[in-house]
């Protein structure tokens, strides 16, 4: 019986351990090309973007003009975990940018006491969990200013 569950468990890690991301194709923001402001390039825009999350937005350029994120949500799951997301942001044009590479993670720790989220669910894992959690994030993420001029005509 023991040997049974000793076996048991080690099924069970690695079918955990052997989960993984949705392919890139499907980590692509779907209602890309999104338009920024016409008098916003990449650089004015996440610099808005900032002013508009305090606290919630962390962001790095890696490379001229593209931009990696972490955004976390204002809302948290039921059990009271956060939710972030982060993608790539490129310019494809002088006023729209692609949103490549996304992922979420739900997390149970504090985000404000780290600047690398540790532990947690990333993913998406399965297309449900890319309408239900990733999206969401990315679409609140993209949501302009009460009080700006900041829009997303690529939704309409």
């Amino acid at each position: 019986m023991r040997k049974n569950r000793i076996i048991l468990f080690f099924f069970l890690l690695l079918s955990v351990q052997c989960a993984s991301l949705l392919p890139p194709e499907r980590r692509v923001y779907p209602k890309n090309p999104v338009k920024l402001p016409e008098a916003m390039d990449i650089h004015n825009w996440m610099e808005a973007k900032k002013n508009q999350f305090p606290g919630r937005l962390r962001h790095y350029s890696p490379y001229d003009h593209t931009y990696k994120i972490m955004f976390y949500r204002k809302q948290f799951t039921k059990i009271g975990s956060f939710i972030s997301c982060g993608a790539f942001l490129r310019p494809v044009g002088k006023h729209t940018i692609e949103i490549l590479e996304m992922v979420s993670n739900v997390n149970y720790e504090d985000y404000s006491l780290s600047t690398i989220p540790k532990r947690g669910v990333l993913g998406p894992m399965n297309e449900t969990e890319r309408t239900e959690i990733l999206l969401p994030c990315i679409e609140e993420f993209l949501e302009p200013p009460l009080d700006s001029r900041i829009t997303n005509e690529s939704k309409s």
